[in-house]
């Protein structure tokens, strides 16, 4: 079975660099459902960055380093569940 892990990466377009990258612990079952989630997820982190490290991510440290939010969906493999025969019914 294939699940989509949701990556985001801290990038400067300037330099073309990602440095971080961080896996959002969101799991999905279709990298239709991983990429809509996915732009909202990379949305959201941009617009928050004053409030994760206000005296690092300043207006001018931002748009200086020209600094973006990417993201990838990437695939990983997983067991099926394993589910257990019913248990025998017992008659006393």
């Amino acid at each position: 079975m294939t699940k989509f892990v949701l990556i985001l990466y801290m990038c400067s377009t300037l330099s073309g660099q990602c440095p971080n990258s961080v896996i959002a612990g969101y799991s999905f079952d279709s990298h239709t459902a991983c990429v809509e989630f996915g732009y909202r997820a990379a949305h959201n982190t941009f617009k928050n960055l004053k409030e994760a490290d206000p005296d690092l991510f300043t207006d001018e440290y931002v748009e200086n380093s020209r600094l973006a939010v990417k993201f990838e969906c990437k695939p990983v493999s997983v067991p099926k569940d394993i589910v257990p025969p019913p248990k025998p019914k017992v008659t006393t």
